[in-house]
């Protein structure tokens, strides 16, 4: 029997302002579901030696401070051929300056949670085979290109105000991309909101409604699905 992959999932946040609970038992089933993965459960990116030691490298968080440490570590992961792949705040980075240059973007602001269309952008991409255009209940992350080197997947179109009273203009907006780092990679999907009434931006903001996102859709399922094979080097780069 070949020896099993290991997987470094970091999930968590000090600010409690996503359901990190319900986007680590998803993300926790996605790897054991795709069999041969052993999975280690951090809440942020300080375990060196972890994430040295992992596979693959998948992550659900959001504004968790990374040390000058972390920020290396996570590089040579990638520089020798690991992969990462982030989902949904990942990118919002609590003012780090070497993050955004690792993962290709910075969160800027989304508008009110809504439902919009997401298209395919390169339907010849084997990694999206058999899925087409879908509609999505979620945030839609508005991030800074900080590299400007995306290969750009998935992307909607839209433009508006935003919390923080921030305006975009209309423009394309990247829902998944791929970045290579190094003889690794990122793949980065935007997507992903969940929270109960009680994860909230700010401790005296009031409950909100309690949202699940796209987790439940099937299609957004299968992005995870394959966002996983991805980062353990089962599909192409």
């Amino acid at each position: 029997m070949p020896r099993p992959l290991v997987a470094a999932l970091v999930c968590g946040s000090p600010h409690r302002n996503h359901d990190f609970d319900w986007a680590r038992l998803q993300l926790a089933q996605a790897l054991y579901g795709a069999h041969g993965i052993r999975t280690d459960c951090y809440n942020d990116y300080e375990d060196s030696a972890g994430i040295l030691g992992a596979d693959l490298l998948v992550s659900y968080t959001s504004q968790v401070p990374v040390s000058d440490k972390a920020g290396t570590t996570i590089r040579r992961f990638l520089d020798r051929g690991g992969r990462w792949f982030a989902l949904h705040a990942s990118n919002s980075v609590a003012g780090n300056q070497a993050m955004p240059r690792i993962l290709g973007t910075r969160f800027i602001s989304h508008p009110k949670y809504m439902t919009f269309p997401v298209k395919v952008t390169r339907p010849e991409e084997p990694l999206l085979q058999g899925i087409g255009n879908f509609e999505v209940p979620d945030e839609l992350y508005c991030i800074e290109d900080v590299t400007k080197d995306l290969d750009v997947l998935l992307h909607t179109r839209w433009g508006g105000e935003a919390f923080g009273d921030v305006q975009f203009e209309e423009a394309d907006r990247p829902m998944l991309y791929r970045r290579a780092v190094g003889d690794g990679g990122v793949l980065y999907l935007a997507l992903g909101h969940a929270n109960r009434p009680y994860d909230k931006p700010f401790p005296d903001a009031s409950d909100q409604s309690d949202y699940r996102g796209p987790w439940g859709l099937p299609v957004f399922q299968e992005l995870v699905k394959r966002g996983v094979e991805w980062a353990a080097q089962r599909r192409p780069f």
